[in-house]
């Protein structure tokens, strides 16, 4: 193969690409046409082309006609038949075959003479990050992989649909109808976004819409995974080159070479909604050969459409600057909404006659109605109210802004000047630092308001001082209605809501938020977007998931058009959506909100609050959830340093038990004694019963674990007696407290193995678990029960139970290579079908199980050694099956 240098190979790639997908007599006429365009870049496209041409003939990806690798297999799936061809390689369908799963995938093969052995080693890597994109307008990379002859492939989700430009002409949408069907491309590309990956080669053969009007993305991520040269210390954000993309729906700065942000995908997008709305490209029209199509794409304007508001719409997205293009697809589709909606977009300057003109459209029918010399009237009558009006309201709120953010200042520094060199807590800094600073603005409401709200804010998240902040909430209503303060109203109206959700009167949460939008300045867009904020955090509550998905994004949209994404408020919006997201089942990308969270506050100096410690504590629950404990408990154990760090005087319930809890599954009984026993002392110092019980049964279990079998006796009946006089102890969501659990353990200690086997399956039976109740969390007592029936020789038992904890612990695929808990079930069920004599289900298990110990409980945990040392045992797995 010719030798390419780095700079040729990213003119030469895209071009590569065109020409494999041209017929071979098409290919020679733009071939030609290119020879006489650029002769030494033709030669070289030649010379790589023939390269091509003899692996070919090697049989490498070669035409059905020459090889049929229908029943070939590779991994877990069986080739059936073609799905299409393309310069990178060749799609199959594909279905799985090992019985786990049923279902069909495409399996993408890539032409081993366009990757390099570094690659190919990177799709074991990749396969697991990718995979965490999560959105139903994406089709899912599911697997990743080489195979024994050294093919690399991807295996991803089938979709079957047509491309998105050949849907709208069949289907013959309407205008709006085609926008409507472009915002589903904008939600799922700014799903990849907030995982910092940029999708990179956005164009209609890669959007397919199935026949109900749903859009799927194909290829997230193929991209990265093809840029051999990114090094270690770049972002999917910064990757530099653009290696990968077609020339027609390139952004300026791929062929260029520059550096990729969001806004490159941004720019693709403006060239597929224009061809969605037009039926025709952009620049490249009347573009001829390929250097035709580059060199407009650099240098030519679009044309403009005819279409208002749209050609506006269109301009900003295909602004050949990135800076100047919508930062964000959220934005995009806000404006997009907004033409919807007949409302002003904000990428234009909204002067009077611009808004006027909204006006007349949204009440067409009433402004026609008047007559032309009444309209002519009204018309000029709406230019001097909305000038003077506009007048008016941005100096006041330019003044009104000024005062809020010196009294935002003035607040932290209050809060500060209450710490000195005594040790002082939260509750102590915010009590003395209100006093000082209702004094400060006594004489001012317009400041005083804005500091009421943060701290009726603080005193609920930071010491849980509800009635102090009802107080705070009921006086920022007096003073906002007797000022005349009204666009703050539907602020403090949902806060009031949040107050009453807290407290658990959920109607009267809800009649508050309802109210909130009959208010004065509800419509704007800082009260819209705090009001939906707070829908979303109690419809988490109510088991409405779905619609707070929604009112979390709509208000992160607003936030984003305002350009407000950095503040607390927005990470509050994050944490919202995270929690609906996995309620609504879908827990990974509910861990990479919450990581964008964390990422968001380091970013602006936020790191060391509170809500970075929150944010933290939730992602690690939603992992613990998914079995990665080994992420989770350092998650967890940063947090409890924090939160220790912040409040001397004691440390919160929530991140204590729960690293406890993951501190003792990873085998860090040690640790876990240490926390438990400071949650029973913390309790009992409280007369706090719930928390107290549940820290006896973590420390009886630790005791046991340690061998202190009368300390763990002491703090069984402690617990019992607990339970008898609050059984609302047991009304937990990881663990279920329970005194015959601890007898089992402590008779297993004793070498009492028949006893411990009944009473652990009396606890199972007792709950209902056999039944199908409270599975989840009685799964670590059937996982110790199925334990016991192996060491009683009884492997069908055993492998009842590990087969029903594989199934109620895999939360989707990648939980089968991911969760601990999964593959600690999955040992069990590999040693048990030893036990019976199946050998090459048992090797399998054990190898599968090794696999998702190594990634969820790491290395070191003692499931894992032991996994390990059975399949050492067993003729020496070898190490490549275990990757």
């Amino acid at each position: 193969m010719p030798t390419i240098s780095r700079s040729n190979w990213q003119t030469l790639e895209p071009l590569l690409d065109q020409a494999l997908d041209l017929e071979p007599e098409d290919r020679v006429e733009w071939l030609r046409e290119l020879s006489a365009e650029s002769p030494a870049l033709a030669a070289e496209l030649t010379a790589f082309l023939a390269e091509e041409a003899f692996a070919d003939r090697r049989g490498f990806l070669a035409d059905q006609s020459d090889v049929n690798l229908e029943g070939v297999e590779l991994g877990a799936y069986r080739l059936e038949r073609p799905l299409g061809q393309g310069g990178m390689g060749t799609v199959w369908l594909a279905r799985r075959t090992d019985g786990r799963f049923e279902g069909v995938a495409a399996l993408k093969m890539l032409n081993l003479a366009l990757v390099s052995p570094t690659v190919q080693e990177r799709f074991r890597r990749e396969g697991s990050v990718l995979a965490r994109l999560a959105h139903p307008g994406i089709a899912r990379l599911l697997d990743a992989g080489v195979s024994s002859t050294a093919q690399p492939y991807l295996v991803l989700e089938y979709v079957d649909g047509r491309p998105i430009d050949d849907f709208v002409e069949e289907h013959r949408l309407s205008l709006p109808d085609r926008i409507r069907l472009f915002l589903q491309v904008l939600d799922a590309v700014g799903h990849a976004h907030t995982n910092l990956i940029v999708h990179r080669d956005i164009k209609p053969s890669n959007i397919l819409v199935t026949p109900d009007g749903t859009v799927k993305l194909l290829d997230f991520g193929i991209a990265k995974l093809l840029d051999s040269d990114t090094g270690g210390d770049r972002t999917a954000l910064t990757l530099e080159g653009g290696r990968v993309f077609t020339p027609l729906y390139a952004a300026p700065e791929q062929v260029r070479g520059d550096s990729l942000t969001t806004t490159t995908d941004v720019y693709s997008l403006g060239v597929l909604l224009y061809v969605l709305l037009s039926g025709r490209h952009p620049t490249a029209e009347k573009s001829r050969t390929p250097a035709d199509t580059v060199q407009a794409l650099l240098t030519a304007d679009p044309s403009r459409l005819g279409l208002g508001d749209l050609d506006t719409i269109l301009a900003k997205a295909l602004r050949k600057p990135p800076a100047e293009r919508y930062q964000t697809v959220a934005a995009f589709g806000d404006d997009l909404n907004r033409y919807l909606r007949q409302e002003p977009v904000s990428a234009r300057p909204q002067s009077m006659a611009y808004r006027v003109r909204k006006f007349v459209r949204r009440n067409r029918t009433g402004v026609i109605a008047g007559g032309l010399t009444a309209a002519g009237l009204l018309v000029a009558t709406i230019f001097s109210v909305i000038q003077r009006r506009e007048a008016e309201f941005q100096r006041d709120l330019a003044l009104r802004q000024g005062r809020i953010a010196a009294a935002q200042v003035d607040f932290q520094t209050a809060l500060l000047a209450q710490v000195g060199d005594r040790p002082i807590t939260m509750r102590e800094a915010l009590d003395s630092g209100r006093v000082v600073l209702e004094k400060r603005f006594a004489n001012d409401p317009v400041a005083l308001l804005p500091v009421l709200l943060q701290l009726s804010e603080n005193y609920v998240e930071m010491v849980g001082g509800i009635d102090i902040s009802v107080t705070l909430l009921a006086r920022a209503e007096s003073l906002a209605t007797a000022n005349h303060l009204t666009e703050q109203l539907p602020i403090i109206r949902c806060a009031q809501s949040n107050a009453q959700r807290l407290q658990g009167n959920y109607d009267e949460a809800w009649r508050l938020l309802m109210s909130a939008d009959s208010l004065p300045g509800a419509g704007e867009p800082r009260a819209r977007a705090s009001c939906l904020g707070q829908r979303a955090t109690l419809g988490i509550e109510v088991d409405s998931a779905a619609p707070a998905i929604g009112w979390s994004r709509e208000a992160m949209r607003i936030k984003d058009s305002l350009g407000e994404t950095r503040d607390l408020e927005y990470v509050t919006l994050q944490t919202a959506l995270a929690g609906a997201l996995e309620q609504a089942g879908d827990p990974r990308e509910a861990v990479a909100v919450n990581a964008q969270s964390v990422a968001l506050m380091d970013s602006t100096g936020n790191g060391s609050t509170l809500y970075r410690d929150m944010a933290r504590h939730n992602m690690s629950l939603t992992l613990i959830y998914l079995g990665e404990t080994r992420a989770a408990e350092e998650i967890l154990h940063d947090v409890l340093l924090s939160a220790a760090s912040s409040d001397p005087t004691g440390t919160p319930w929530q991140p204590l038990v729960h690293y406890a809890e993951t501190a003792l599954y990873q085998g860090d009984v040690d640790s876990a004694r240490k926390y438990f026993s400071q949650i029973v002392q913390q309790a009992a110092r409280d007369t706090n019963l719930y928390w107290e019980g549940r820290g006896l049964f973590g420390l009886a279990r630790a005791q046991a674990g340690l061998n202190d079998l009368a300390g763990a006796i002491r703090s069984k009946n402690r617990l019992e007696a607990i339970l008898r006089s609050y059984p609302h102890a047991q009304d937990t969501d990881d663990v279920l407290p329970d005194g015959a659990t601890i007898d089992g353990l402590v008779a297993l200690a004793r070498g009492d193995t028949a006893r411990a086997e009944g009473l652990l399956r009396a606890t199972l039976t007792r709950n209902g678990y056999f039944e199908g109740k409270r599975q989840r969390r009685l799964a670590p007592v059937a996982l110790q029960l199925a334990e016991t029936d192996l060491n009683l020789g009884e492997p069908g038992k055993a492998l009842d139970l590990a087969r029903r904890l594989r199934e109620n612990l895999a939360v989707d695929s990648l939980s089968m290579r991911q969760s601990a808990k999964v593959g600690e079930a999955r040992l069990i069920e590999g040693r048990a079908l030893l036990a019976l004599g199946d050998t090459t289900q048992g090797r399998s298990a054990i190898v599968d199980a090794i696999r998702a110990l190594r990634f969820g409980a790491g290395p070191t945990h003692p499931r894992t050694i032991q996994a390990e040392q059975l399949a050492t045992s067993l003729d020496a797995v070898p190490e490549r099956d275990l990757q």
